[in-house]
C-alpha cells in the first residue's frame, strides 16, 4: 500500500513538473512571438538564405505589419487574416499583390513552427484570390469628367494628381514634400510599392498642381483621409461608376500613356518591374497596326516604287 502511494505520489510529481515546465516553454514563446519580432527574424533568415527575394518580402512584411504589427503571433487567426485581405482589396490593391502577401505570411509562420515560436499556420485555411480579372478598368474622358462634378473640392487635387503621374493611393499618402525637386520638375516616390528607388517626371497639370498646394509641412496631402479609398469609391458610385476604385486612376494614367508613348517608355513611367504588366495595356487593332507598318515608309521608297512602275515624276 504505502509502494503505491510513492508510485502515486512520483507520477503526479513528474506530471506537475511536466505542466511547468510547458507553461514556462508557452510563456517564453509567447514573449518572444510578436509579430513585429518574428517578422524581424524572419527578415534576417531571407537575407541570409533567399538574398535575392529580401525586396520582394519586406515589401509585403511591411504590409502585413501595418494589420499584425502589434500582435502575438499566436493571436492571429484565420478570420483575422482574411479581414487583412479584404481591406486590401477595398484599398485597391490587386489579386496578385494580396496573394503573393498571403504567401509571405504562410512561410512565415511555416518558419516560426521550426523555430517552435509558434504551434500552427492559420494562413492555410485561408483562400488565395482570384487572378483572372486582370485587364485594366481607366476612366473615359467623359467618366472622368462626371467624376468630378461629384467630388468635393478638396478631394480634387488628389484624384488629378494620381491621373496625371500614376501614383498609388500608399504612395500620395506618403509623398513628402523634401522627395519633390520643383526645379527639376521631378518626384521621387518616398514609399514606392517596391521600395526600390523610383522617380516620376511631372507634366504641366501635376507641376501647376504642386505649385499652388501648401508647402509648410511634411506631407504633400497632409489632409487626406485614411479611409480615401472608401470615399472615392462612394463618389464613384455617385457618378454612376460602379465599378470602380481609386487604382483605377493608375489604370487611367498607363492607359493614357500607351496612346503615344512605346513600350519601353510606358513601362518606366508606369514603374513595372515585369513587362507582362505592361503588356496588359497595349491593345494593337487593325488602325495600329497599319499605322505601324505606314510608320516605315520614306520619301525615298516612294522614289523607288515609281521607278520600279515607271511613273517616276
Amino acid at each position: 500500500m504505502a509502494r503505491q502511494l510513492y508510485e502515486r505520489r512520483k507520477t503526479a510529481a513528474r506530471h506537475e513538473g511536466f505542466c511547468l515546465d510547458e507553461a514556462r516553454a508557452r510563456q517564453r514563446r509567447e514573449e518572444n512571438s510578436s509579430f513585429a519580432k518574428v517578422s524581424e527574424q524572419y527578415l534576417e533568415w531571407a537575407q541570409e538564405h533567399k538574398p535575392r527575394s529580401v525586396s520582394f518580402r519586406q515589401v509585403a512584411l511591411n504590409r502585413l505589419n501595418e494589420s499584425f504589427g502589434t500582435r502575438q503571433l499566436a493571436s492571429i487567426t484565420t478570420q483575422d487574416i482574411e479581414k487583412h485581405q479584404k481591406r486590401r482589396r477595398k484599398e485597391g490593391v490587386s489579386p496578385a499583390t494580396i496573394n503573393r502577401e498571403r504567401t509571405v505570411l504562410s512561410h512565415l509562420f511555416a518558419m516560426a513552427i521550426k523555430w517552435k515560436l509558434a504551434e500552427h499556420n492559420p494562413v492555410k485555411d485561408t483562400e488565395k484570390l482570384r487572378e483572372d480579372n486582370v485587364n485594366p478598368r481607366p476612366l473615359s474622358e467623359e467618366e472622368e469628367l462626371r467624376l468630378f462634378a461629384v467630388l468635393p473640392e478638396h478631394y480634387k487635387p488628389i484624384v488629378t494628381f494620381a491621373l496625371n503621374t500614376g501614383l498609388r493611393l500608399g504612395e500620395l499618402q506618403a509623398q513628402h514634400w523634401a522627395d519633390v525637386d520643383m526645379e527639376a520638375g521631378i518626384l521621387r516616390v518616398t514609399k514606392p510599392k517596391s521600395g526600390k528607388h523610383e522617380t516620376v517626371p511631372l507634366n504641366t497639370t501635376a507641376f501647376t498642381l504642386l505649385t499652388e498646394l501648401d508647402k509648410s509641412g511634411e506631407l504633400v496631402f497632409p489632409r487626406m483621409p485614411k479611409k480615401m479609398s472608401d470615399l472615392f469609391i462612394k463618389y464613384a458610385r455617385k457618378a454612376g461608376l460602379d465599378d470602380i476604385s481609386f487604382h483605377d486612376l493608375r489604370d487611367t494614367f498607363v492607359s493614357r500613356l500607351a496612346v503615344n508613348a512605346n513600350p519601353t517608355t510606358i513601362m518606366a513611367l508606369a514603374r513595372h518591374r515585369d513587362f507582362r504588366t505592361t503588356q496588359r495595356y497595349l491593345k494593337l487593332d487593325d488602325n495600329h497596326l497599319k499605322q505601324a507598318v505606314e510608320s516605315i515608309v520614306s520619301a525615298k521608297n516612294d522614289d523607288l516604287i515609281g521607278t520600279i512602275t515607271g511613273t517616276e515624276m
